[in-house]
This record gives structure tokens, sequence and C-alpha cells, in this order.
């Protein structure tokens, strides 16, 4: 559990470090084309993601690659949730994004949003799709493997930001990165069940 545990603070460390340099960054050509170059590496090996590398595999540990060069748990959490990131982030929603992502860099004791439970809660906001939304809810969270969750997670992340237009929703990023690792491993019931928890908090 231990070691688990100093993975996953490893992960976050990762996530944090780049996306404070995405926010040096913020408002130029060149963020915009990091962002989209992020979403074209979804569903796509890491090895046909060139273009992705810079940002990458110069901020996270050795420990990150493989020996054979297979892609390890936390380095799927940290291109998973660089993906969210650059889909939530965007179009219109860059600006309000780079102000949270500037927060979402910080470490969880200095400032924290809750889990993704508590992003996606705002989908329940409005009683005539409740049932839908909590229907997509329920199909992520009992998705047979990481995969699908992770596929059902973009989906959701995708109705999010059209949903928050005019008040955009905060993602904390660093928990993200932290939860999608451990997601990965044996049990990943606790996440899932915090992720509940927050989602279903207000009835």
């Amino acid at each position: 559990m231990a070691k688990n545990q100093s993975k996953s603070a490893e992960v976050s460390n990762a996530v944090g470090k780049i996306i404070r340099q995405f926010t040096q960054i913020a408002d130029t050509s060149a963020y915009r084309a990091v962002l989209a170059q992020l979403r074209h590496t979804i569903g796509r090996p890491l090895s046909q993601s060139v273009e992705i590398w810079p940002w990458v595999l110069s901020n996270v540990p050795e420990s990150f690659i493989g020996k054979y060069g297979e892609v390890s748990f936390q380095l799927r959490a940290v291109i998973n949730t660089l993906q969210i990131y650059a889909l939530y982030e965007q179009g219109g929603a860059e600006k309000a994004g780079n102000k949270d992502s500037k927060e979402s860099g910080k470490s969880e004791d200095q400032k924290s949003y809750g889990n993704m439970g508590t992003a996606l809660r705002v989908l329940r906001a409005d009683e005539g799709v409740r049932g839908a939304m909590d229907r997509r809810f329920g199909v992520m969270l009992t998705a047979n493997d990481y995969e699908s969750f992770y596929y059902y997670l973009r989906r959701l992340v995708t109705l999010l930001k059209s949903r928050t237009k005019e008040n955009r929703q905060a993602i904390d990023y660093i928990r993200l990165a932290r939860d999608l690792y451990l997601l990965q491993l044996e049990d990943p019931e606790k996440v899932r069940l915090s992720w509940a928890r927050e989602y279903y908090r207000f009835g």
C-alpha cells in the first residue's frame, strides 16, 4: 500500500509539473497547439504520439518507462489526465481553464476541488436530464476494465464542458491523476466509491 501511495504521489507531481508549464504559455498559439496534440493522441499508442513526447517524457521519472518500453500504470495515468485536461480546456474554455489549471498545479494540501465525482455532480443540476446523467455515470463506475472506464470518463467530461460553458466547473487534475493510477491496480473500489459518494452527495 505504501509503495502504491508513493507511486501515486509521483504521478500527481508529474502532472502538476506539466500543467504549470502549460500555464506559463497560456493564451498562446503554442498552448493551443499542445492541447490539440494531446487530443489527437487519444486512442493512440504512445509510440505513435511523438508530438507529446517532449512534454511528457521529459517531465516524468525514468521509472515510469518500463524496462522494455511498455507503458506503465503511472505513465498511462499521466497521459490520460493530460488528455482530459486538453479536452476540457479546449476552445472557449481555455481562459477560464487556465485560471483553474494554475490552481490545479498546486499540491492537494494547497488547493483541492474534490475528486471527479465532485466535478461531475454539476451534471445532475438539471432534473430533466438527471436520470440520463446518473445512468451514464453508473455505466462508467461499473465498467469492467480501465480502458472502458476511461472511455466513459472522456464522454462525461465532454458533456460537463458543454453544459458549463457560462460557469466553468473546476477539475482537480492533480487528484484525477492519482485516481487514474489507482484505478489500474487490482482493487480500484476505493476510488469508484469515493467518486460515487461525491457525485450523489446532495441527493
